[in-house]
């Protein structure tokens, strides 16, 4: 009975930690992003759909792990859960609005360059009325179906267009129209990896 008991706790232990590292990762993914769909939509509602349940499923193993201290921990957890979720449930709804034929507004890709098997991709960042454009460049990968690694170049706010070339070991970027503030060089380049990140 002790020993069932035991495997159990290890058991739920290691639930625990797997749902507290997928967070992590998710996390870190929205801000660095380097796996993501093809399809803007899709990823939104994969993004929300992790965004909500993960940090869920690290708290449900540690009320399960019984006692006293994990219980009182896993409830103490709960009240700012109920209220992140909140937020993101706002988030979903207000970010619902800011597409247009499949396309996210906010974050419009605007230029393609092929490279090597590979793309890097220009978008232009739109926060609404009280933001100005910003550049993110992108180098991707499609892996298989329509899953993409992703890994990000450069970004640069205060900017609505750049001009990407390819180069022999990578791209060039350049500002031939003048519509970049944030970019003060001639051009810069940029040295890539055929598979992205090796």
């Amino acid at each position: 009975m002790e020993d069932r008991e035991i495997r159990g706790r290890a058991s739920r232990l290691r639930e625990l930690c797997f749902a507290v590292v997928a967070t992590a990762i998710f996390f870190w993914q929205l801000r660095h992003p380097f796996v993501r769909l093809a399809w803007d939509p899709a990823n939104e509602l994969l993004g929300f759909g992790l965004a909500l349940a993960l940090p869920w499923f690290a708290d449900v193993p540690l009320f399960r792990l019984g006692g006293r201290w994990a219980r009182a921990a896993a409830m103490f957890c709960a009240v700012p859960l109920l209220l992140y979720s909140g937020v993101a449930v706002l988030g979903m709804m207000m970010m619902g609005f800011a597409y247009k034929d499949g396309h996210d507004l906010s974050f419009d890709q605007f230029s393609e360059t092929p490279w090597n098997g590979s793309s890097v991709r220009l978008y232009r960042t739109n926060g609404g009325a009280t933001t100005d454009f910003g550049v993110v460049i992108r180098q991707e990968r499609k892996l298989f179906l329509r899953i993409l690694l992703v890994r990000n170049l450069d970004s640069f706010y205060h900017c609505e267009s750049l001009e990407l070339a390819t180069t022999a070991s990578g791209v060039r970027l350049q500002d031939a129209k003048v519509n970049c503030r944030a970019f003060s060089d001639e051009y810069r380049d940029y040295q890539l990896k055929p598979f992205v990140y090796f």
